[in-house]
């Protein structure tokens, strides 16, 4: 069962994210993309092991190599060890956490290789997809939208959803 949490940037998809992973329980793999803040100003993106917490960068204005996305570069060397080790993990893992489907992240060959597994796969994939991959995944399994109002709501309807709900 594949589920995707999709919305506007602050709406609160990868804290839903998270509540939901603890709910369900088992083991998880995969990643999550916080934030690098630096005097109050987002710098860049982390990628965070959601088993370990190993952190390494995915996106960073100081990175001087790597495909453009907006102000950032991408860390394409990272963003394929952080998707090999999912690929790794995928065998023995309950749920795959991917936060997030986006743009950068699609500049790597080994993480459509690796999402594409877990897309495939009998695991429970739970992941943010950024708006303008909708149409593009749409058919891959069930899109939710999430907004800053209507999070306790969708968090209730995700896992009814997994339980074997509508």
């Amino acid at each position: 069962m594949n589920i995707f949490l999709t919305g506007k940037p602050g709406s609160g998809k990868t804290t839903l994210l998270k509540e939901i992973i603890e709910e369900v329980g088992g083991e998880a793999c995969g990643f999550f993309t916080p934030e690098i803040r630096e005097d109050g100003e987002r710098t860049g993106f982390w990628l965070e092991d959601v088993k370990t917490g190993d952190k390494g960068v995915l996106a960073s204005v100081e990175i001087e190599e790597g495909p453009t996305v907006s102000k950032y570069k991408v860390n394409l060397e990272g963003l394929k060890r952080f998707s090999e080790k999912v690929s790794e993990d995928l065998e023995d893992c309950d749920t795959v956490v991917i936060d997030e489907i986006g743009v950068m992240e699609l500049y790597s060959d080994e993480f459509e290789e690796m999402l594409n597994r877990a897309i495939e796969s009998d695991k429970l994939l739970l992941a943010t997809l950024h708006t303008n991959l909708v149409e593009r995944f749409g058919d891959k399994g069930r899109v939710i939208w999430v907004t800053r109002s209507s999070s306790r709501d969708i968090k209730e309807k995700v896992l009814e959803i997994i339980k074997g709900g509508p």
